[in-house]
């Protein structure tokens, strides 16, 4: 039975991994590194676990290693699981260059995966499953981790399985829903990208919904979900108790508010294919599979018109047909938080994709499923060109006389050359080069003068930095920051970051935020005790996300998958 199982995945693991191949192909001809919009600041929280892992010196919470080893708290809001895992690659490859090879050849095959289970699923036959794929793994939203490393392109990445998730939950007897893969598939997004989560929870419920009308097992639909509810809960512990433990004993600075979200819309278009313009294949894909879903309604399946329905609303939600400014006015926190309204288009073109699949493979006569078979096959070579074409143009960058890509935003920290920055950035030593630019955001920085503009205090970090008289080690998890004063009660501004839950001790005797001044983001200017070397430890202490809970929630990832693992294996023999 697992012969023909492997058998019959032959032909889609041999296109989906060539077609990856094909896409990672740029870079490993040009053997260059591209540092896009947010390469910096993923490289430095990639970096600090890679360090974590290296010495064995674990913090969950500070940054001690990364972002100019600040203590600055990251990771431990922001895509914990993914960036864990992304430090254990780090660890292995030990290379830049080879890990951004390997995680853009992991997403494209992942995708392209995800999206033929998914169009299985839907009962879309197998040559049109493998275009669809195609096109999901080549289109913007999974190359924006490459050109771009855009994270949000890993919640995209998932959305296929969530999407293979609800469809269990409307079918009739709801057997074919599992308590463990459910909730496995939900807390791996969370694990992944919380914003991405929060889209897909919302999909998720309107399957529910829809199940608990259709099903006539509503008492085993609601049983299995909580179950699985339940489950996600505790498998997400690190990430929302790590959450109510920052966001609810700090002020934080929000992300760069987006002035006018209008302009950051997706809308169809027949040119090029970017976050703003749907492309003229997917344009097309988006219009027909309405068309069919709309003119066929009668004989459209449940789950094909449930998915396009969903695709609809995330694609509207997506343009400027919603009034985004005056929403913001209303709702400020949107111009933090969801910054971007195109974002939601990632999961517009998962849905639509998936139901046009659905509808081609469903359509009669024979002759214009034949047609639309060919016309599919020329979008995916289409796409696969304009795909293949900024990639190679984002890795032209790395060869030119300016490495870093044109309008990234990434600046030096002070004047290097280019070559000495591809020289560090392409050395053994993984964190050489991140100290030579900089890219300082002020996402989950503490606000402490409410509205200060952050900039130069962050500035400032940055500069400090640099001040080779401070020392910085890590012991034990905790960062140790050494400076020599001239004299006793010398003022010296530290370039570390103080949350309420953060610990400091100098020379050995607990200090306080009265005894210190604090910048507008946390940086402390601490009087010196005593003349000659002084020593600042800093830590930061949970009272909810503690370490033994933290090892309690990797124990019930390694049942969970065991799990999971045995009964798939009891099921297919």
């Amino acid at each position: 039975m697992i012969r023909n199982k492997l058998k019959e995945q032959r032909t889609a693991f041999i296109v989906i991994f060539f077609v990856s191949l094909f896409l990672v192909l740029p870079q490993i001809l040009n053997h260059s590194l591209i540092l896009g919009d947010d390469s910096i600041f993923h490289f430095n929280r990639i970096y600090d676990v890679y360090m974590q892992f290296k010495t064995g010196n674990f913090n969950y919470f500070q940054s001690n290693y990364g972002f100019q080893q600040s203590g600055r708290i990251v990771n431990a809001v922001y895509g914990p699981g993914l960036a864990y895992v992304f430090g254990i690659i780090l660890l292995a490859v030990h290379s830049w260059l080879k890990f951004q090879i390997l995680t853009s050849f992991l997403i494209f095959f992942v995708s392209g995966y995800s999206m033929y289970f998914l169009s299985r699923a839907m009962n879309t036959n197998k040559k049109v499953s493998l275009l669809v794929s195609i096109l999901f793994m080549s289109s913007f939203w999974i190359t924006h981790w490459e050109v771009d490393q855009g994270f949000m392109a890993w919640g995209v990445m998932m959305m296929p399985l969530i999407v293979l998730m609800g469809l269990r939950m409307i079918s009739k007897d709801a057997k074919d829903l599992k308590i463990i893969p459910l909730a496995l598939v939900v807390s791996l997004i969370v694990q992944i990208h919380v914003l991405s989560a929060l889209m897909a929870i919302i999909v998720l419920i309107s399957f529910f919904v829809i199940g608990m009308i259709q099903t006539v097992h509503k008492r085993e639909l609601l049983i299995k979900c909580s179950l699985a509810g339940l489950l996600a809960v505790v498998l997400t512990f690190n990430v929302w108790g790590a959450m109510l433990d920052v966001f609810t004993t700090n002020t934080l600075y929000s992300p760069f508010s987006v002035q006018n979200m209008s302009d950051w819309t997706a809308n169809i278009s027949m040119g090029e294919y970017d976050y703003g313009h749907l492309g003229l294949v997917m344009s097309l894909i988006f219009i027909l599979q309405i068309i069919f879903m709309f003119s066929k309604k009668y004989t459209v399946s449940l789950a094909n018109k449930v998915v396009t329905i969903n695709g609809i609303i995330f694609l509207i939600l997506s343009s400027n047909i919603i009034p985004w400014v005056k929403l913001a006015m209303n709702f400020p926190q949107l111009q933090s938080f969801l910054q971007f309204p195109y974002r939601f288009n990632g999961f517009a073109m998962v849905l639509l994709l998936a139901g046009f699949g659905a509808s081609i493979s469903n359509l009669s006569p024979k002759s214009l499923r034949k047609n639309l078979e060919i016309g599919l096959v020329i979008g995916c070579a289409f796409i696969l060109f304009q795909s293949y074409s900024l990639i190679q143009n984002r890795n032209e960058f790395w060869n030119s006389s300016q490495p870093i890509v044109k309008n990234s935003g990434i600046y030096y920290s002070k004047h290097y050359s280019n070559d000495r920055l591809i020289k560090n950035l392409t050395s053994v030593h993984l964190g050489s080069g991140l100290k030579m630019i900089e890219k300082f955001p002020p996402d989950y920085l503490p606000e402490h003068l409410s509205g200060v503009d952050s900039a130069a205090d962050r500035e400032n970090v940055i500069y400090n930095n640099n001040d080779k008289s401070i020392k910085k080690t890590v012991e034990n998890g905790s960062l140790i920051i050494r400076w020599t004063a001239k004299k006793k009660g010398e003022i010296r501004e530290l370039p570390i970051i103080i949350y309420s839950n953060s610990v400091l001790s100098l020379n050995n005797h607990n200090i306080t935020e009265k005894k210190m001044k604090l910048s507008s983001i946390g940086s402390p200017k601490v009087i010196s005790d005593k003349k000659g070397e002084n020593i600042l430890k800093l830590e930061y202490h949970s009272n909810l996300t503690t370490n033994t809970r933290l090892v309690l929630v990797m124990v019930a990832w390694v049942i969970s998958f065991m799990s999971m693992i045995v009964l798939y294996l009891r099921r297919i023999r």
